[in-house]
Order: C-alpha cells, then structure tokens, then sequence
C-alpha cells in the first residue's frame, strides 16, 4: 500500500495484460501509491477515504432536458436536411433507395423514406464501407459518402442545439460540480454539453483514460498528480477531428516540393479555428489519439461547408458500429472490470437501445460486479451505494419496457426514477 514504485503501464497493443479489481486503471490501490509520491502518508489516507470511484453511464436522455434531440427525432432532421443536398452528397438518397430496394427484394419490406429504421439503414452502410463492396470507389476511412453526409449532420444539427457556455442549464452545472476527481464518466453521447458544463463548473477533466509521465518501448509512467474527473466518449464527438489522412497528405505535398497545404478547414495552418489535442503529454506512437484534435470553437466550424473536408470522428448511430473499434478501443480495456470496488454507480438516460446491444453486454458485467461484489461491506471505509438508474418513462408501458431490458438488475439493490433527468434525480445523485 505504502509503495512509492513507479506507476506503469503497458503499451495499449501489448498482449501482456494486467488485471486490476477496479476500473478504469489506475486503481485504487495504485491512486493510494501516486498519492504516497507527492503527498504525506497521512494526507493521502484521508484522500483516498474521501474517493469512491463512482461510474456514471450517460445516454441521449442525459442531454434531452438541454434540449437535444433523441435518436428518433435526431434522425428526422438528418433526413430533412439530407433530402436537399445536391452533388456527391446526394448519394445520401441513392444510399437511402438502395436500402429500401434491398429491404424490398429481399424481405418482402415495402419502405417509404420516412418509414425506414435510422440504426438498420447505417448498418446496412457500415456494412457495405466495412466490407470493401465498392472496392475503389470505397469513398474514404471515414465512409462512403452517405455516412460522412451523416456524421457531418449530426455534428451540425448537435452543435447547433447545444446550449452555449452562458445559457448552460443550472441542473448540468450543479451535476458537473458533483464530481470527485476519481470518478469516471463513460458517455454514449456525440454532444459537447457536459464537457460544457465542466468548463463552467471548473471542474478539471480528462477525454481519455490515462496520463502519462514518460515513455519508454512499451512501458510507460503513469502521471497521478493531477485529480481529474475522466469522461471517455465511448462513440466519439462532434468536435473530434483525426488529422492523420491530413499528415500524410501534407507530407506528400512537401515530398512533390510544394509549399501548399490540403484544404482542410480544421487543420490549415491559416484555420481560424482554435483547436487543440485530445490528448495531453506522451503516448505510444501506436496511440490513435495521438492524431485527434478537439475544435473549440465547433460552431464557427459547422456554419462553413465542412462536407467531404473535414468528417467528425464519430460512430454513426448503428448496430454494427463495433466494426469500427479501433480509433476508441482503449476506452473499452478493462472496463468488464469495473464495479467491483467502485462505491457507486448511475446510469443516467440509457434505455439499452437495441442498435447498442454490444453495450448491454458490457454493462451487464458492470452491474453485475457492481452488484455482487462487497455489496454490504465496508471496504476503504466505504459502503456501495444502490445502483441509481434515471429515465423519462411517462406510463407504465414504457416503464416496463424499461425494467425487462435491464432484468438482469437486482432490483432490491438498486433504485429507479422514471421522471428523467431533473433536480429530483440530482438529489438522489447527490446521495452516491
């Protein structure tokens, strides 16, 4: 416990695996050694007494009160907008016809735009993309260019809903000052909102799960200094942007003796546009966060036309978004780990949805270790909290609905509250 060793860590694609009782890493017994680093043995005791390592869980019904869509009215205004496209975005309604023809050959389905399934139709792209089918007329890593016409409408109609940092919601500034430094913030949402709210509430945050000190092969020192909440955005941002295509493309402009950059609006160096990297100090060169920048200033972003320029690093709303793993599967390490020492966990407007079955399997683990382990126990000075859930469920159709998705909850060791996300589910937040 009292070990003042370094702290390290392997290099993501490494097969050599650790296991730790709490997730994320570093874990408890690793945050107690970096505090013995810096801090008297006493000082980090109490410290560490104060930190419950609490999981949050936040879907689409987290943002909604602000005034974000959800998936279903979401995927109205994508098709709207879409609709009136012209030139290489209108293979969106090409896209789109092909679909409902394929549905139509062969299952029988006669679909009608308006009718059709937004997370079936991006999986039946994903497929399509995944897979290669079009061979060299793949259009890029981002997609074929019905899914970067959704992607980049999802950035533009988001952005616009969300709520600047001087109109915030008092409800989301006084849950961002609810947070301890130790807890972790898994998000399915695209939005921006709550890293809003943190920057306003002045709470210190991360967008990725570990810092480091140094790197050395494949080993690196973990940098526990600094108390940070840690959010990771398990499908990405509206503000994300990868610049590797961009790298590699301005590297061959200067083989060729070229003084020109790419046009890109998010990485040219006469960009207005203020942005800066995801991440923060060293990181594998393996790492591909170490490509992808946070733009500011997104709103100025999506006013100008971005479309086939610069695509948001986001998965498209579908249930074959797990073939796209690779630009976020570190965020996932570990985390069927998690619950066993946290002393509390919340899970705020995920209802499960069916195109996120991948996710259900994974917080099946977490409540389940959350649940079944050291439930009663006194550990660290700390007792586990009832898992809290919170969801808009209106009648007791939805509610059940909602209760036999999550069955594999004890219910006798959690609590329910089926009127959202408002200052009665804050209070009961509060008492994690």
């Amino acid at each position: 416990m009292a070990s003042t060793k370094s702290l390290a860590a392997k290099q993501p694609k490494s097969s050599s695996k650790k296991h730790y009782a709490v997730w994320p890493r570093p874990s408890p017994r690793r945050d107690v050694e970096a505090m013995l680093k810096c801090r008297t043995v006493e000082e980090s005791r109490i410290e560490f007494r104060s930190s419950r390592f609490r999981i949050f869980i936040l879907g689409a019904g987290f943002s909604h009160p602000a005034g974000l869509p959800l998936a279903a009215d979401l995927w109205k205004d994508v098709l709207r907008r879409a609709s009136g496209l012209s030139g290489r975005a209108s293979f969106f309604r090409d896209d789109l016809n092909n679909y409902i023809e394929f549905r139509k050959r062969s299952e029988g389905v006669a679909l009608k735009p308006n009718e059709v399934d937004f997370e079936e139709f991006m999986a039946f792209l994903d497929i399509e993309h995944y897979l290669g089918l079009r061979g060299k007329d793949t259009w890029s890593e981002h997609g074929n260019e019905g899914q970067v016409v959704v992607k980049t409408l999802i950035g533009e109609i988001l952005t616009e809903l969300t709520p600047a940092k001087d109109r915030i919601p008092e409800l989301y500034l006084r849950f961002a000052k609810l947070f301890q430094p130790t807890d972790y913030v898994l998000t399915f949402n695209y939005d921006v909102l709550l890293e809003r709210a943190l920057e306003v509430a002045g709470t210190p945050f991360r967008l990725y799960p570990s810092r480091f000190q140094r790197i050395s092969g494949d080993r690196a020192t973990i940098d526990a200094t600094r108390q940070e909440l840690v959010v990771l955005k398990l499908h990405g941002s509206v503000d994300w942007f990868d610049r590797t295509f961009y790298s590699e493309l301005d590297d061959e402009f200067r083989k060729q003796g070229s003084s020109d950059h790419p046009t890109n609006p998010v990485f040219n160096p006469d960009s207005p546009l203020k942005i800066v990297p995801l991440t923060d100090g060293p990181r594998f060169e393996s790492d591909p966060l170490r490509q992808m920048y946070r733009a500011l200033d997104v709103e100025k972003l999506y006013r100008g036309r971005i479309l086939f320029c610069a695509t948001p690093s986001l998965l498209n709303p579908s249930s074959m978004k797990i073939v796209y793993p690779h630009m976020l599967r570190d965020f996932w390490d570990g985390l069927g780990q998690a619950g066993v020492l946290n002393f509390g966990m919340v899970i705020i407007g995920f209802s499960l949805p069916q195109q996120d079955d991948y996710a259900k399997q994974v917080i099946y683990r977490l409540v389940r270790n959350y649940q079944e382990n050291y439930w009663g126990q006194s550990e660290f000075e700390h007792k586990k909290t009832p898992l809290l859930l919170i969801d808009r469920r209106a009648s007791a159709k939805t509610r059940r609905e909602f209760i036999e998705r999550y069955r594999f909850v004890d219910w006798n060791r959690a609590e329910v509250q089926f009127d959202g996300f408002d200052d009665k589910a804050l209070s009961l937040i509060e008492a994690t």
